[in-house]
């Protein structure tokens, strides 16, 4: 039932709102840190901090890595760590790059819609040990038995519990956006080489700095 549920919220789609948007992130956050822990074998972990991103014609935060999943699939994202994905969809193309070779290009026209979770820290719920920073969580996600006789042990699960209230919540922007020296023309002009179509890019770099300090993260 409270996977349901949590499915439910996770899916969004191409046409909804900023405030819309915003207030799953709220009811997500609530009910991950209340409702569901990470289960690996015999361990499991209670999410600390999660930082959400996710990216529509109406909520164009342009940081969000482009994919196409269903909803609560786990996602390796371009700097190694996890998230766990909303519903998400973004048409793409192959194109010669300059030194004529083949890649992928997405199309970011009004139907995409794309993003997830990003799992930056969690605790063990036995030892109280921390798993700081996003490639400590993604060690979870690594080192399968290559023969499968073991795959039910190395695969982390979400899974229904009871933590309590979380009342402790705090929200905060995220963090390492853009680097100290690091102008964000320059980011987005980075990211959108991973695109063949895009938005008008004067309107992207607002949207950037917009977004930046953005309260989308979540830290128990």
């Amino acid at each position: 039932m409270g996977n349901n549920n949590l499915f439910k919220l996770m899916t969004l789609d191409a046409t909804m709102k900023t405030s819309d948007i915003e207030a799953r992130f709220n009811q997500i956050a609530k009910k991950l840190f209340e409702n569901f822990d990470i289960q690996k074998g015999n361990t499991t972990y209670l999410f600390k901090e999660i930082e959400f991103y996710f990216y529509n014609k109406n909520h164009r935060d342009i940081i969000t890595h482009p994919r196409v999943s269903k909803p609560l699939y786990w996602y390796v994202n371009d700097f190694g760590g996890i998230d766990l994905n909303f519903s998400s969809s973004i048409e793409s193309t192959n194109k010669f790059d300059d030194k004529g070779k083949i890649v992928q290009k997405f199309v970011l026209d009004d139907s995409a819609y794309f993003g997830g979770i990003l799992i930056r820290q969690l605790i063990e719920k036995k030892s109280g040990k921390v798993l700081k920073g996003p490639l400590a969580c993604a060690e979870l996600f690594r080192s399968y038995d290559a023969t499968g006789s073991n795959m039910k042990d190395d695969l982390p699960i979400l899974v229904e519990c009871d933590n309590g209230n979380a009342e402790n919540i705090i929200t905060k922007s995220r963090v390492n956006i853009l680097r100290s020296n690091q102008i964000a023309e320059k980011k987005v002009d980075n990211i959108l080489y991973a695109y063949s179509k895009y938005p008008e890019k004067e309107k992207l770099y607002k949207d950037f700095c917009d977004f930046i300090e953005k309260p989308y993260g979540y830290l128990r």
